[in-house]
């Protein structure tokens, strides 16, 4: 198996395993039995698709939370609550036949309450900004702010089917929901798009970093790419390293957990891989205007740059495990293969 080739088989795989692995481990957290069929020892095969905020719901739960304060309990309550009324309405609409033969594109929404409850806004939003000491101190946008972004995601969506089929369904099968949001201008984090392992499918993308559609396709990528690696390391971490110790990033100011360089390259890698593709569709079909092409091309020279960049920190300071190698050696012959001129400039 090859981890880092786009794959849809492997995506539906993927989520199939994250959703049995959500739905089985709810059971225990609920206040009481639920009505479908709580006596059963067996789930379905399929469970119906479920939605970042089951996930986030779940890790409420299950995980101490990381920030600066402990859940207090009538937020564990609600989650409870959710979950349990969630649990009964997914296997109630889970449908056993065949799957779709492609995933319908990810929502997309706003972090207000025009999309979302005060309760559902807290769980999103504290599961993406779990450090305290780099707070993004999420927020929604205005209706107008909304539309253009969603006007520029599915355009790069609609660019990515043409230039990358295979990694556009991958995609489609792991992504189910995109947030449009902004930091609040309280602290002076940056970002472009945020993921989390505990809200597993859905990201939120940044809208004051949505200049362009190219820069929305980057961002789709890196952002989805974080999540099937989440996914694909559900049962087993990538490095051996322990997460509190950190080493100075070579993307960030701050010094980051070894895990989260290597997702870095990961992610960088696949941006090459969706960037050079585009670049190709372009080539044979003049799909770019040249503004396009010289932003597609640095953004590009970037990727190729910071993936360097963090392999040289993984492979200096790092222990992957024989998963993380897998992935990391797959991840560095296909950049040799195809950037060969890059890496010898360095």
């Amino acid at each position: 198996m090859n981890y880092f080739e786009p794959s849809p088989d492997r995506a539906r795989e993927c989520r199939a395993a994250m959703e049995r692995a959500l739905w089985t481990s709810v059971r225990p957290f609920l206040a009481a039995p639920v009505t479908t069929a709580p006596d059963r020892l067996e789930l379905p095969p399929m469970p119906t698709r479920a939605k970042a905020l089951d996930f986030g719901a779940y890790f409420d739960l299950a995980l101490p939370y990381p920030g600066a304060a402990p859940l207090p309990e009538s937020v564990k309550h609600e989650a409870r609550t959710f979950l349990a009324s969630r649990f009964d309405e997914a296997f109630a609409e889970t449908d056993h036949g065949e799957a779709a033969a492609s995933p319908a594109l990810p929502a997309i929404s706003n972090l207000s309450p025009a999309c979302f409850t005060d309760e559902q806004i807290g769980r999103l939003s504290r599961w993406w900004d779990i450090e305290p000491e780099n707070a993004m101190s999420l927020t929604g946008v205005a209706d107008f702010e909304l539309a253009r972004a969603r006007g520029l995601i599915e355009t790069a969506f609609a660019r990515l089917h043409d230039c990358a089929p295979e990694l556009f369904e991958e995609i489609c099968t792991i992504i189910g929901e995109i947030v449009i949001a902004r930091p609040d201008g309280s602290h002076r984090a940056s970002f472009g798009g945020v993921s989390s392992f505990a809200l597993w499918g859905a990201i939120a993308i940044n809208f004051d970093c949505t200049n362009d559609w190219p820069t929305c396709f980057r961002s789709v990528v890196h952002e989805a790419a974080h999540n099937l690696l989440f996914g694909i390391a559900r049962n087993e971490p990538l490095v051996a390293d322990d997460p509190a110790i950190r080493r100075p990033s070579p993307l960030r100011d701050d010094a980051r957990p070894l895990d989260g360089t290597f997702h870095a390259a990961f992610v960088s890698a696949r941006e090459c891989l969706a960037l050079d593709r585009l670049l190709i569709c372009h080539e044979r079909h003049g799909t770019l205007t040249p503004t396009e092409v010289r932003a597609v091309e640095e953004m590009l020279e970037n990727s190729v740059i910071s993936f360097w960049n963090c392999v040289e920190v993984v492979r200096r300071d790092a222990n992957p495990t024989l998963l993380g190698e897998q992935i990391l050696a797959e991840c560095e012959v296909w950049m040799r293969a195809n950037f060969a001129l890059e890496l010898e400039e360095r």
